[in-house]
């Protein structure tokens, strides 16, 4: 399969009246044609940050892009002039918002929003705009599409304005869909429904996904190939169904661990001890060193690199690359 996105050493700042936070530190990732890859991790771990990084959305100040490249079919997204990256959002690389009644705008209609990218982008006219955004709120699952393409975002459940919001971003055919906790808000029920959904016009239109989520169930359900992210950093990549069958980096341990029972005999869920770390006062090692239980003196004094363990596997742990319990 041939690279559709490749993120190279990505590094995000962000300024504040307290000094300087880096959101994103040195990221680097792949996807390719077709390839759903999930991210994971905490919330402020830079998920979203990476997401918002693509297309460019980064409000600068305070935030701003200091370092790396990220490349879409060859091209480097950031040296793009601003005619050129809004050519490109929407059209060939989309996205669906994680809250879609602050993503919507609530003065219009959803006919005219999902119809705004068609007029833009593929010059196409109101009217077929508007017959085209009927197909597409029928495509995914709104009943009675010609009514609801008249009506404004109050007017839907939640679970509609997030299959609005998908339509809005499926219209111009876009070979990169970005989705950013797309099940987060709503309910369990709509959660399996939207999922199923996003995989069905997946595989019906041949696009990649990146999907962003803190949720392991959603990344069991749909993503080939996972990347967990820390304090800002990559510590673990592989094949999803491997790092769930053998996570190599505590902290996905942690993870896998507080999203289960451990056994049938306890009640309560295990949770990963401690906090995430201050961005102002990070630790001079691992930024997972204060939490983990692994941990031993290199950690506390030196960042672990990301090893190769296997094919397609990485790990950015001493204790896990130097085979210590």
């Amino acid at each position: 399969m041939s690279r559709i996105l490749d993120i190279r050493d990505l590094t995000v700042h962000f300024r504040t009246t307290k000094g300087t936070v880096v959101a994103v530190d040195r990221l680097s990732m792949h996807i390719d044609d077709g390839e759903t890859v999930a991210l994971v991790g905490e919330s402020g771990c830079g998920k979203s940050t990476t997401a918002m990084s693509v297309l460019r959305l980064i409000p600068d100040p305070p935030g701003r892009i200091v370092g790396g490249n990220i490349l879409f079919k060859g091209t480097n997204l950031l040296s793009l002039g601003e005619d050129e990256i809004r050519a490109v959002r929407g059209r060939r690389i989309a996205m669906i918002f994680q809250d879609p009644m602050m993503a919507l705008n609530p003065v219009y209609t959803i006919g005219d929003q999902i119809a705004e990218g068609l007029c833009l982008h593929l010059k196409m006219p109101k009217a077929k705009a508007i017959e085209r955004a009927v197909e597409l709120l029928a495509m995914v699952g709104i009943p009675e599409p010609g009514k609801r393409v008249r009506e404004y975002p109050h007017n839907l459940s939640g679970g509609m304005r997030q299959r609005a919001m998908i339509a809005m971003a499926l219209a111009c055919d876009p070979k990169l869909l970005i989705a950013d906790e797309p099940t987060t808000a709503v309910d369990v029920t709509v959660q399996a429904q939207i999922l199923s959904l996003l995989r069905d016009l997946q595989a019906r239109l041949g696009m990649a996904m990146l999907l962003i989520t803190h949720d392991l169930g959603v990344v069991a359900e749909v993503a080939e190939r996972v990347i967990v992210m820390y304090a800002g950093r990559k510590v673990e990549e592989g094949p999803a169904e491997e790092v769930f069958r053998a996570p190599a980096h505590p902290y996905t341990e942690g993870l896998l661990a507080s999203a289960r029972l451990a056994s049938e005999n306890e009640r309560f869920l295990k949770e990963i001890p401690g906090t995430v770390p201050s961005p102002f006062d990070m630790p001079p090692g691992c930024n997972f060193e204060p939490r983990c239980p692994k941990a031993f003196g290199k950690c506390r004094e030196h960042a672990p690199a990301l090893e190769r363990t296997g094919s397609g596997r990485e790990v950015a742990c001493f204790a896990a690359t130097e085979n210590r319990p």
